[in-house]
């Protein structure tokens, strides 16, 4: 009973501040743009800063949780391959978003912290981190149908802050306080911003192509805990940095691909209607994988 309580602690608060985005779209029409302008540019950053500014790290467990990340999207992309070639629609290159993109954002930082303290939400910024540059190289790539994704990563302060943040760290150089705290209070903004962000765009997701909604759902959640699993295992990650990899590794279809696939005219309904449903399934799997990782 203890295990069911603290896992409730930690799931509630995250799906009901998502649940309250989701509502407010319902009162209240807002453009999310300059909410994500803020996101990318501003407060992420500072966030990526101050938590991996924090914890010491060691060179192999930023290789360790980093590769692992990587791993688990090639993964569950090997999977989506076969499953696309079994069911004969190998042209549906959008299929690939929302099935090797999790939500390492906007869900496992919340969930991270709440679960495992900021030494857990440090450790899941690696492996969001690893993702975040994956979806903006790899991820482009797959969406465009052709190869000009990587010039998209030197667009991002994401990838600065971390090269900073990781430098600062491995090098025991610290900070001067007012900076920290600086760092920190906008860091601070990050999760419940990306939370309402999440809630706000599924209200207008909407439910299509249902059995590969599911079946990218499945490969999504269940392929990626799948991966996971044999990852941590055959690389004997253990501790906190496996729990991180197979939480994060098991949260649904992230937004981005959503946006992606929509720009770049890559299956968006299918996409979107991914995206949401495996976000829906995420409420029974996610508190099951906390008490098994717990």
């Amino acid at each position: 009973m203890p295990v069911l309580l603290k896992v409730l602690s930690v799931v509630f608060p995250v799906f009901c501040v998502i649940g309250v985005g989701y509502l407010f779209a319902r009162f209240k029409r807002i453009s999310l743009e300059p909410v994500i302008e803020i996101l990318l540019y501003l407060t992420i950053p500072a966030l990526v800063i101050s938590s991996l500014s924090k914890k010491t790290l060691v060179v192999d467990e930023l290789t360790l949780v980093s590769g692992g990340a990587v791993l688990v999207v090639l993964g569950t992309g090997l999977i989506t391959f076969v499953f696309l070639a079994a069911v004969k629609r190998p042209r549906l290159r959008g299929f690939y978003l929302p099935t090797m993109f999790m939500n390492s954002g906007n869900m496992a930082l919340p969930l991270a912290l709440l679960a495992f303290g900021a030494e857990g939400l440090t450790v899941a910024i690696l492996y969001y981190i690893a993702v975040s540059l994956m979806v903006y190289s790899v991820g482009i790539y797959i969406a465009k149908g052709r190869g000009k994704g990587l010039s998209e990563i030197f667009k991002l302060p994401l990838i600065y802050a971390s090269v900073i943040g990781i430098a600062l760290n491995l090098t025991e150089v610290r900070m001067p306080s007012f900076l920290l705290s600086t760092f920190d209070m906008l860091g601070t903004a990050t999760i419940p911003l990306m939370q309402v962000s999440l809630g706000y765009r599924l209200h207008s997701a909407r439910f299509s192509h249902t059995s590969l909604s599911m079946a990218g759902s499945v490969i999504r959640i269940g392929g990626g805990v799948l991966i996971a699993w044999l990852v941590v295992t055959v690389l004997g990650i253990g501790g906190l940095d496996r729990k991180i990899i197979l939480l994060s590794s098991s949260m649904p279809a992230a937004v981005i691909n959503f946006v992606m696939s929509h720009r770049y005219q890559a299956d968006s309904d299918l996409v979107a209607s991914t995206v949401a449903m495996s976000t829906l399934l995420s409420v029974v799997t996610t508190p099951l994988v906390l008490i098994w990782i717990m």
